[in-house]
């Protein structure tokens, strides 16, 4: 025919139309590996992959190159697939249980009553009919058998399920046969059925009627307090007269800084949640803080409000619609188990199950719940009338959802916001008055320093002189005895001459001190005036004598001048702590007298030298007689030499001045030992 196809139409390329077919050359994997999903290209000879044509003799060869460098048993080592293992599979025959109930259910059914799941399905049933407290106790349990799937038996189920079941509510129900054998449904459907559906005739006011057994004292008492609490703070809103004042307080306030055409007569409660926006011209105080600050300063007796309707701060967490609506259904289930029991599908026992004991246990409880439901309608009345009268009685409307819902929540609000506002303005309060002793303190201290109000703070530290501490310290002083002190000094004295010997000349006798010429009573001899000047005996009796007569007559003056200077010292550094330090001090006198005593010294070391360096011919003084001498022989050598050098000073024309010669000591005394003088 004209235009007819004849086969072969199309040229043929190279491998095309057996491209769709691959044959498995080469060596294939020992075990399943993972699959890589391709994307296959329809026409592979228009591609890049038309030149993978590869013949099977190929790609035999390109796999036996790929085996011989191990990138094939790699792959077979990487990605070998897991054998898929059934869980839980069992050994034996395969499970031919008939189920008729949906999946969802038998899962619910195995999660809620998996407590029961190690009892056979005839014990089960028996304690379910027979009431038994371990179903009853069971929340989890006493809830699964209240659900829907129970109550309402969809009606594939129930056709399902006819051949199963028997009719309890004809004539001669316990002799009748089952047309099937329950034992070919699963333990799950032999449950449900022996239960929600041969009893599905009473089986909702059933469980009902058992859930208000345990649960109608535990809700009762849960309702009944909320109840309560919701009259208790209502009756204390309108008690507090605390508030009313408050809120009068606020109002006056109010109008008082509004315009004239802003004035109001009252204010709802929504308008204390403003308080707290408006603040003051340096934006630390608000108008809350104002007023709790007026309140507790000006109207001290008004602060117990907080307290008085504390009571709000729990009642806001309730919600009354809720309450009101529980309290309702409440009420209703009692009655509605009643008419159940009186007239209703519990009414009748015949048509019971005959092993069923849910009449006897409901019957049991009912007295008392009747008595909680009536209790609680009373207090149910008597709530709504008190809540309503109370937002009445602020202003609110009680028809209004929303104002019912927020009335407690605005005033336990305005109290919380009160009591922040009252330890903020306490804080403050407290902190200002810290620094007002704070001020006062240092005006104090800066006007008179020195002034015993400066330090009449208990904190600050008092003077010695206000605790007769300087007295005490003078009079310890004056009883201080100096002989210590003097002792010292004839001790350092006697030591300085030990030390400073007297020089003779060579050849001559070691002269003796004055301490045993005055013992001998010799240098008493001779009735020269000259003789007695220039003695050493009389110069060293003289000087000692000096020396003693200070001691002694001048002791007690000494004794006095020593205590004053001491305790001028002790003054002065108890002043120093006050930052006294002037130019007349006691210190710096002392410094001056010092230094003039160390000019003093060095001039006389001065004098001392340049007499000790004089030649022959001149001015030679007196030599000064040894200590340790004998008194007997040399001393009358020394007193001569004495004389004739002042003999010769006097033709010489020189002063007569006594010049003190230091001579070294004579051989024969040297080894001798000085006796060092006794203290006096």
């Amino acid at each position: 025919m004209p235009g007819a196809k004849r086969p072969g139409f199309m040229p043929k390329a190279p491998g095309f139309g057996a491209a769709q077919q691959f044959a498995l050359s080469g060596p294939r994997p020992k075990k399943k590996l993972k699959a890589l999903h391709w994307d296959k290209v329809d026409q592979p000879t228009t591609t890049v992959w038309a030149t993978r044509g590869l013949t099977s003799e190929e790609k035999e060869e390109k796999y036996q190159e790929l085996a011989r460098k191990g990138v094939l048993e790699e792959v077979e080592k990487l990605f070998l697939a897991k054998e898929i293992k059934a869980i839980g599979k069992k050994s034996g025959k395969k499970d031919d249980k008939k189920q008729i109930i949906s999946r969802d259910l038998m899962h619910n059914f195995q999660i809620s009553m998996a407590k029961f799941s190690s009892y056979a399905v005839e014990d089960v049933v028996r304690m379910i009919i027979h009431c038994d407290p371990k179903i009853l106790d069971d929340p989890v349990t006493m809830e699964f058998l209240q659900k829907n799937d129970f109550c309402d038996i969809p009606d594939n189920t129930a056709k399902l399920m006819a051949p199963y079941s028997k009719d309890w509510t004809g004539p001669n129900a316990s002799e009748s046969k089952r047309e099937q054998d329950p034992n070919e449904l699963t333990r799950e459907d032999q449950i449900y059925l022996f239960t929600a559906y041969e009893l599905h005739h009473y089986w909702k006011s059933r469980m009902r009627a058992l859930a208000l057994t345990r649960t109608f004292q535990t809700d009762y008492d849960e309702i009944s307090n909320k109840l309560l609490e919701i009259s208790r703070v209502s009756e204390s809103l309108r008690d507090s007269t605390s508030l009313i004042s408050v809120l009068g307080l606020i109002l006056d306030i109010g109008n008082f800084m509004n315009d004239a055409n802003k004035q109001a007569s009252g204010f709802k409660l929504s308008t204390l949640g403003r308080l707290g926006m408006l603040k003051d011209d340096r934006n630390e105080s608000t108008f809350a803080d104002v007023v709790e600050r007026i309140v507790r300063n000006q109207y001290s007796g008004w602060e117990g409000f907080t307290d008085e309707i504390s009571g709000v701060i729990t009642a806001q967490k309730i919600n009354v619609e809720q309450l009101q609506t529980d309290a309702k259904k409440y009420i209703d289930n009692i009655k509605n188990v009643q008419m159940s029991l009186d007239s209703g599908n519990l009414s009748d026992p015949t048509k019971f199950h005959p092993e069923d004991k849910v009449s006897i246990v409901v019957q049991r409880n009912m007295k008392e719940a009747r008595r909680k439901a009536e209790q609680l309608q009373v207090f149910l009345e008597d709530m709504q009338k008190s809540y309503d009268d109370i937002m009445a009685f602020y202003g609110e409307d009680p028809s209004d959802d929303s104002s019912r819902r927020d009335f407690f929540a605005k005033l336990a609000n305005f109290v919380q916001e009160w009591k922040k506002s009252k330890e903020k303005n306490t804080a403050l309060e407290e902190q200002h008055r810290r620094n007002e002793i704070s001020m006062r303190r240092k005006q104090a201290q800066n006007t008179n320093p020195l002034s015993p109000n400066a330090l009449s703070d208990s904190d600050a530290p008092k003077s010695p002189a206000s605790t007769g501490a300087m007295d005490d310290l003078l009079q310890k002083l004056r009883a201080a005895k100096p002989e210590a002190r003097d002792q010292r000094d004839r001790r350092r004295r006697a030591r300085l001459k030990d030390k400073h010997q007297v020089r003779v000349a060579s050849g001559q006798k070691m002269p003796e001190i004055g301490v045993n010429v005055s013992d001998g009573g010799e240098a008493a001899e001779g009735d020269d005036e000259r003789n007695k000047l220039l003695s050493p005996t009389s110069e060293t009796a003289d000087s000692e004598a000096s020396s003693a007569a200070p001691s002694t007559a001048g002791a007690p003056s000494t004794a006095e001048a020593d205590i004053a200077d001491r305790a001028a010292a002790m003054l002065e550094g108890l002043q120093s702590g006050a930052g006294l330090n002037k130019d007349g001090s006691l210190s710096v006198r002392r410094r001056r007298e010092s230094a003039d005593t160390e000019r003093q010294r060095r001039r006389n070391r001065r004098n001392q030298a340049s007499s000790v360096k004089g030649e022959e011919g001149g001015p030679m003084s007196p030599a000064i007689p040894e200590e340790g001498g004998a008194g007997g022989d040399g001393e009358g050598d020394t007193t001569m030499e004495g004389a004739s050098m002042m003999e010769e000073g006097d033709e010489a024309g020189d002063p007569q001045t006594p010049v003190t010669v230091v001579h070294p000591p004579s051989p024969e005394q040297k080894g001798r030992d000085l006796p060092t003088p006794p203290p006096e």
